[in-house]
């Protein structure tokens, strides 16, 4: 079976040190991808005051974690040159369907599947798609304002 991951992505700090949210992001590519090692993975992100402001871009973070961590080189594929979550799948579009898996995994936070999920079928709508929404650990506060955060940013999607 021909699989890809597409892990989207978070940020990371001027250093170039991967938020908790990325590194949860990516832990989960890690399992995904330790049960369906054929499968190719491709990384969301690259440069914005809002999430990285590093001379590379976050993708470039993402391949060294999940590199530190396992993934081989030859399972990383195309990255995804990216500004924000509307933009992870306007830019990965031609990839998935040149790749044209048999799934498609999207790796994001818990707290962001549903705003994702909207904005695959509104972009892309690639059948066979699968959201995997990775447990957020942080403090109970910080996702209680990121969950807000995700409720007005659906409303805004619906409202067109």
């Amino acid at each position: 079976m021909k699989g890809l991951i597409l892990s989207l992505g978070a940020p990371n700090d001027a250093a170039g040190n991967l938020s908790i949210i990325a590194q949860n992001r990516l832990d989960a590519v890690l399992q995904i991808h330790h049960y369906n090692p054929a499968f190719l993975v491709a990384c969301t992100g690259g440069k914005g005051a809002h999430f990285n402001e590093t001379d590379h871009p976050h993708y470039y973070y993402s391949h060294r974690y999940l590199l530190a961590h396992g993934i081989p080189e030859a399972a990383l594929t195309t990255p995804v040159d990216s500004v924000n979550t509307v933009d992870d799948f306007v830019q990965a579009k031609a990839l998935i369907y040149n790749l044209a898996p048999d799934v498609l995994w999207v790796v994001t936070s818990d707290f962001h599947v549903a705003r994702a999920t909207l904005i695959q079928a509104q972009q892309i709508n690639y059948p066979h798609t699968i959201f995997w929404g990775a447990p957020t650990t942080l403090p109970v506060e910080e996702l209680r304002a990121l969950q807000a955060h995700e409720q007005k940013a659906i409303a805004r999607l619906q409202a067109g």
